[in-house]
């Protein structure tokens, strides 16, 4: 069987610096000319007004509860723009490849990955509960007072924002947030920084372990929580190692959409009243189903790697950098 090498981006012999300066150059043009472009373009036709009263919108959102979608719908453009077209661009202009054959496979051992995923998944967010505690609640010395306050003011603020936009008060909002905060992130996002930069980082430094965490670090930077670093970090580690170990990435979009999927959909339940669990709180579970979770998740990525020998050897990936 033909080798399929798990790092598509330089088959053609492109230099790492260059794929880095260009994936750098042209998702800063997503996010900030393709992405605020839509979003103008989906406020106007939302709102029905002009520029002056979208921005009169966005500078007190929480102002305008009739126009939380909006300004969902805005930040969805956004992300497209960012996370989606600008990566597309970016494959096209850089590798000329087919996106869909390089980083996407479906062989016989795909489902039962994705099965033991899932339970991954779902195991981890109970073990990062205790991560989250604690990321939570650090305090910073002294000397670091200036950078706390900064934290903990944009925290508040994103906070704010982000339970304004997921007051869900009808089950097609729940959907449409679905498509927003679950789908376009768990495929962008993936595309991004484990298709991209994880494989970007992996040919510059040859070492796989850093480039998943370098990603990582990355990922979690962008989304501008401190207190929430950690956590972060740590599912796209996870996600990263999904790849890694894969060279598929169906494997992690679906990790980071169940994680998504799952918050969200623990958040509606709550909102419903259908229980007493607040998916919004920031404290560990009882240390019983942490310990549970924990011998149930390492099991899982120990089944996963010896599915993931299999599958790999009867896809033919090169595991070369």
């Amino acid at each position: 069987m033909k080798n399929v090498n798990i790092n598509p981006l330089f088959k053609y012999g492109q230099k790492p610096w260059i794929m880095l300066l260009a994936l750098i150059g042209i998702s800063l043009g997503g996010l900030l000319l393709i992405g605020q472009v839509l979003a103008l373009l989906s406020a106007m036709i939302m709102t029905s007004g002009g520029l002056k009263d979208i921005q009169q919108i966005l500078v007190n959102p929480m102002a305008y509860p009739e126009q939380r979608t909006a300004i969902l719908i805005m930040q969805g453009m956004s992300s497209v723009g960012g996370f989606i077209i600008a990566p597309l661009i970016f494959y096209y202009v850089m590798v000329k490849g087919n996106i869909l054959k390089d980083f996407f496979r479906w062989s016989q051992g795909t489902l039962n990955l994705l099965l033991i995923t899932i339970v991954m998944v779902f195991s981890f967010m109970i073990v990062n509960t205790v991560f989250i505690e604690w990321n939570a609640s650090i305090s910073l010395p002294e000397f670091m007072s200036g950078f706390e306050i900064w934290a903990t003011d944009l925290e508040e603020s994103m906070a704010d924002i982000t339970k304004y936009l997921t007051n869900f008060e009808s089950n097609s909002y729940f959907l449409l947030t679905l498509i927003i905060i679950a789908i376009i992130p768990g495929v962008g996002e993936e595309l991004l920084f484990r298709g991209y930069l994880q494989n970007i980082f992996r040919k510059m430094i040859k070492n796989d372990h850093v480039a998943v965490w370098l990603a990582a670090i990355l990922f979690s930077a962008i989304h501008f929580q401190f207190y929430g670093f950690v956590p972060r970090m740590l599912l796209g580690a996870l996600f990263g190692y999904l790849y890694l170990w894969t060279g598929n990435l169906l494997i992690p979009i679906t990790a980071h959409f169940l994680n998504n999927f799952i918050s969200l959909l623990a958040l509606f339940v709550y909102q419903k009243g259908l229980t007493d669990f607040d998916a919004e709180s920031t404290e560990a579970l009882p240390m019983i189903y942490v310990a549970i979770f924990s011998v149930l998740f390492v099991a899982m990525v120990i089944y996963f790697k010896n599915n993931v020998e299999k599958t790999v050897k009867d896809e033919g990936l090169d595991r070369s950098i």
